[in-house]
């Protein structure tokens, strides 16, 4: 019962895996750093929101790498309800490889090493969206409360950058579908984000294998 069970969910894995590999990742409500997330930067850890235009980040592919737009938007208000679908998940620390608690928006794209997968070329890597944590012991949905800005780092390229001493967020070098605009660079990315019911599908697998999660 077991490896029926199993295979399964490979099936829907390696479904999801081509479902994804040429669907632009779509940024909007739901994604982002939220304020108070640091990042490496040149001089150290640096809370997302004192970032500029031009200033130094440090990537998971690329070293050091300029941002060349740093879109903010807000992630929630004390002035309306926040749906439960864009409740922040809290990462415990640990979990990704974060030495310190992370919150992570439901569309976020987190980096996890996995050997069912593969990213563009040919490493173990797959994009998860934060909703898909779920899954994971101790990472739950949070509501939020008070107002908080949730920030996107842009390159010129698609980067994984370092969150909170360990976590890989993804950036997109495109953003958002809002408003009827395309998305920059025809959507193509490095990496493969997975849909929200394959990125579980895959992290229930390697738990049951009894996995390490991990970004790296």
């Amino acid at each position: 019962m077991f490896g029926i069970k199993r295979n399964a969910r490979r099936r829907d894995v390696e479904a999801g895996r081509h479902r994804s590999l040429n669907d632009p990742v779509v940024t909007g409500a739901g994604c982002g750093l939220i304020e108070g997330t640091r990042v490496a930067g040149r001089g150290g850890w640096v809370p997302i929101e004192h970032l500029s235009v031009g200033d130094e980040v440090l990537t998971f592919d690329h070293g050091f790498q300029k941002l060349t737009a740093l879109i903010r938007d807000e992630a929630w208000s004390e002035e309306k309800l926040c749906p439960k679908v864009l409740w922040p998940l809290v990462v415990p620390a640990g979990t990704l490889d974060n030495r310190e608690d992370l919150w992570v928006l439901p569309h976020q794209g987190v980096l996890i090493e996995c050997e069912d997968v593969s990213d563009a070329h040919g490493d173990p890597y797959a994009v998860a969206p934060g909703a898909a944590l779920e899954v994971l012991p101790g990472v739950h949905r949070q509501q939020p409360g008070g107002s908080a800005d949730a920030f996107m780092p842009v390159f010129d390229q698609d980067q994984m950058i370092f969150a909170n001493h360990g976590g890989l967020m993804f950036c997109p070098s495109h953003w958002g579908l809002r408003e009827g605009l395309l998305p920059m660079n025809n959507g193509v990315t490095g990496y493969r984000m997975l849909t929200v019911g394959a990125a579980k599908a895959l992290l229930e697998v390697m738990l049951d294998a009894g996995d390490d999660v991990a970004v790296a």
